[in-house]
């Protein structure tokens, strides 16, 4: 939902999540009418397996990574969806077509960014994308402590899936561009999800192309690399039918352990 709106459940209900890491919790609320869906969140999506990449100033960057501290957060973000049709059915009979519209609010400058994505289904295949603007400011630092660089830039999303049965493959790609970059960054996912008995079961890659620098796990320092791989595991467990909860590994790319606890009312 902090990336593409439309994907915001519109069945009728509240959903609250959870994502813990060290002592710090990122949450997200959603709220659906059974037509209309919307949801808050005052987390990251940059600096997150599943998101585009953050900007920092290099120093931050480094010690960030050496802390296994994942982004500070300055945005909220607000999204809702629409259910313009939907039509259950078997096989090529099942179809639906949701829109979405979202707003990023910057704590910081107290900016305002909107975005808007689409997604559909139709049978086992489903196709989205996403356009949203965004900003992001830098904090002072030693060697300029007045001064203050604020960051504008648009990010635009598409996916397309397959659901076959009890496996759910997705393909993703972000691509990030700014008048502050001399080429844009882009992002490549590649998940597969399994759904054993009350299990959901996840793998991922990322592969990042952009003119960042990497931070070696091995060495502690930074690397000039263009390419960036990256992996993700994630086991979810649905204990009844109003609560699951996970466990995932790097999905603040951070090479870190974090949990999840999602609330169904």
């Amino acid at each position: 939902m902090r990336i593409n709106p439309s994907v915001v459940p519109t069945d009728e209900g509240f959903g609250l999540e959870g994502q813990f890491y060290k002592s710090e919790v990122d949450v997200a609320l959603v709220r659906g009418t059974g037509r209309i869906g919307a949801a808050i969140s005052p987390s990251n999506s940059e600096e997150t397996f599943f998101g585009p990449p953050g900007f920092e100033l290099t120093q931050d960057y480094l010690e960030r990574k050496q802390d296994a501290k994942k982004l500070p957060s300055q945005k909220f973000t607000l999204s809702t969806a629409i259910n313009l049709f939907n039509h259950q059915g078997s096989g090529l009979d099942s179809y639906s077509l949701k829109l979405g519209f979202m707003a990023k609010y910057n704590k910081l400058t107290a900016g305002l960014s909107p975005g808007a994505g689409l997604s559909t289904i139709w049978g086992a295949l489903s196709v989205g994308g996403s356009v949203y603007n965004d900003e992001t400011q830098l904090e002072n630092n030693l060697f300029y402590p007045t001064r203050v660089m604020k960051l504008k830039y648009q990010v635009q999303t598409y996916n397309v899936g397959l659901f076959l049965s009890s496996l759910v493959l997705d393909y993703s790609q972000l691509t990030l561009t700014s008048d502050d970059l001399a080429e844009p960054y882009k992002v490549t996912l590649m998940t597969a999800s399994l759904m054993v008995a009350d299990f959901i079961i996840t793998a991922a890659r990322r592969t990042e192309v952009s003119d960042r620098p990497l931070y070696s796990y091995d060495t502690k320092l930074l690397e000039t690399k263009k390419i960036k791989d990256d992996y993700f595991g994630g086991i979810q467990y649905r204990i009844n039918k109003n609560i699951m909860v996970g466990v995932f590994y790097n999905y603040y790319l951070l090479r870190e352990t974090s949990v999840s606890t999602t609330l169904f009312f």
